[in-house]
């Protein structure tokens, strides 16, 4: 389908071979022994995650919550990720990743465990802000990634993500499915189990991929002050740009993501069962993508046009959301909607790693996760407004929560086509001199 091999591609291989070797060497680090194991640890994380997110909904709906109050307390997470986002990046670049993983997993414990128990929606809440506050998991795990790939195939590393967020997005809301349609706290309870599998498991064999030997050796490589002797900024044009990126193809997911359950009962009359079986639909559709396609598309197509693809996606997606009535039509919503996404996320995450210094990985996925959060926290308040108001009425026009959702969707499109046309001329990873010889 994609044709042979070229020269290009061979010398990508090459490449690849050689800094792998050079990590191997230098610091221990086998990358081949790495990808499955954080594979593993992701899996457990998002499977955890996954049990109670689809269904928090309607969890916090059975403590008498207004649906406004529901995205409050949905977005809250999300919040208190925002501000400690970049904390975490950069203690895993000044302590190693493995350490703070396993802090922030510990709070995610505590945070699912006052979930399961708790009996006010204030306490819901704070159980949502305190696993927020502890939320490193996926920022140290994109520095490891970045950690262990080189910029030209960044993207295909980090569609590994893809496949760990796919099992957990099967398995994980079929599983609440099933333990909510019993009692809605039992997806809470097993989540703080598998929390507590995650700890172990990270303690076990989780790698440690940023040794203090090669902290201090990228510390030296490329530590720069400007002239008035203070560090060189992390926010260059780019970055900006592609963090902006990274907030609008965050908030095309949340959108729906936030008030899926809300919307499945509301609009179609489906329960918990339907979040599992769309659930594997989506995880589906990411597997294809994230290990069938990625690494051919982004060899033939390069991240630029594979981002404008998934942007024509999302477009389609909130397009035709409005007019999809029956559960049949809403299928072909999630479908060009979790393509988008799954075309989208690995391109984003890779092209803002490019932007940044190897001994900044961990500073810039701590910030990727501060704006993702900033999504995560509009996103579901738009959303459950416009649940809460139902129809909204200006002059002779009407509109519906549906059709506002998708003009919500069209706008944040349009916002994203304007930043690929802006970043169009930094289209070349950032050329970092002996990249392959960390």
């Amino acid at each position: 389908m994609f044709g042979k091999r070229t020269e290009k591609d061979a010398r990508q291989v090459e490449l690849e071979i050689q800094f792998e070797e050079g990590l191997a060497s230098k610091y221990g680090i086998i990358v081949k022994r790495i990808l499955p194991i954080i594979v593993l640890s992701l899996v457990v994380d998002v499977l955890g995650f996954l049990m109670i997110m689809p269904l928090l909904p309607q969890y916090v709906q059975s403590f008498g919550a207004s649906d406004f109050m529901i995205g409050v307390i949905v977005s809250a997470n999300a919040l208190t990720a925002m501000i400690f986002g970049p904390v975490w990046g950069r203690l895993s670049d000044k302590y190693g990743r493995k350490p703070i993983l396993i802090v922030s997993q510990i709070g995610t414990l505590v945070s699912f465990g006052i979930l399961a128990v708790a009996d006010s929606t204030m306490m819901l809440l704070f159980s949502r802000l305190l696993d927020g506050m502890f939320g490193g998991q996926v920022p140290t795990i994109n520095a490891v990634l970045s950690d262990i790939s080189r910029p030209e195939t960044r993207s295909e590393k980090m569609a590994y993500m893809g496949v760990a967020m796919l099992i957990g997005t099967v398995f994980g809301p079929m599983i609440g499915g099933y333990l909510g349609s019993i009692n809605m706290a039992y997806p809470a309870y097993a989540a703080t189990f598998m929390a507590g599998v995650a700890i172990i498991t990270s303690i076990l064999i989780f790698p440690e991929t940023m040794p203090e030997q090669r902290r201090l050796d990228l510390r030296k490589q490329f530590h720069k002050v400007d002239e008035n002797g203070n560090e060189e900024s992390i926010f260059n044009r780019t970055v900006k740009l592609r963090l902006a990126q990274m907030f609008g193809t965050t908030m095309m997911f949340g959108l729906m993501m936030s008030g899926m359950s809300l919307i499945l009962d509301r609009r179609y009359n489906s329960g918990p069962m339907a979040i599992g079986n769309i659930a594997a639909m989506m995880g589906v559709i990411s597997f294809i993508i994230g290990m069938g396609l990625m690494r051919p598309l982004n060899r033939r197509l390069g991240e630029n046009k594979i981002l404008t693809g998934a942007i024509i996606l999302f477009g389609l997606a909130y397009g035709v959301y409005p007019f999809m009535n029956t559960i049949k039509g809403y299928y072909v919503f999630m479908v060009l909607l979790v393509s988008g996404s799954s075309l989208s996320r690995p391109v984003v995450r890779s092209r803002l790693t490019q932007a940044v210094k190897p001994s900044q990985q961990g500073a810039i996925s701590g910030y990727s996760t501060t704006v993702r959060s900033l999504a995560q926290t509009v996103a579901p308040l738009i959303t459950t407004g416009w649940l809460q108001i139902g129809v909204l009425k200006m002059g002779g026009l009407s509109l519906d929560y549906n059709q506002l959702i998708g003009i919500s969707g069209v706008l944040v499109v349009v916002m994203l086509a304007v930043l690929a046309f802006l970043d169009r001329e930094l289209n070349e990873p950032v050329p970092f001199e002996n990249l392959n010889q960390q």
